[in-house]
């Protein structure tokens, strides 16, 4: 199963600060950057990723859209 993490973040002053804080941490979590502002992780099960869709939740920035894509492989 893959995640992937899109961002769009805005022009507004002091996004910029909140998205590098999350890009860091996409990084540091495992996420390998396949684009400018797309993020993708390979994880075990179902459960594991609605783990990092909280961790993600917890961290991304008010303003701007976050979207997280769930790939299953059959």
């Amino acid at each position: 199963m893959r995640l992937i993490a899109i961002l769009s973040p805005t022009d507004k002053w002091g996004t910029k600060t909140e998205y590098s804080r999350l890009r860091k941490f996409l990084l540091k979590d495992g996420y390998i950057r396949i684009g400018p502002e797309v993020f993708m992780r390979v994880v075990q099960n179902r459960k594991a990723s609605e783990k990092h869709y909280r961790r993600i939740d917890e961290v991304k920035p008010k303003t701007g859209v976050v979207r997280l894509l769930r790939l299953t492989e059959k």
